[in-house]
């Protein structure tokens, strides 16, 4: 069964619209819908530099937490901490 989806983006007086009918819907699906709407209007460089933003934005969130370096240990402490 295809479902329909559709994206609108008003902008001012005028709303651009995509029609879609998939079979499952995936976010990747709507990203290229509304990417269908905003490179006439802004264009594939500010489109790509916009995407980009969002995505340095998006690691640094994910970064993990500073590696604390320690003393290194001898051979036999290392082995006794495995089993700890």
């Amino acid at each position: 069964m295809k479902i329909p989806i559709q994206v609108s983006f008003k902008l001012f007086n005028e709303t651009y619209s995509v029609k879609k009918n998939v079979e499952d819907l995936h976010i990747s699906e709507v990203v290229d819908m509304y990417k269908s709407v905003l490179i006439p209007l802004f264009g594939q460089e500010s489109y790509e530099r916009a995407i980009l933003s969002i995505a340095d934005n998006i690691r640094e969130k994910r970064k993990p937490e500073e590696v604390k370096i320690t003393k290194p240990k001898g051979v036999l402490a290392w082995v006794d901490d495995l089993f700890d």
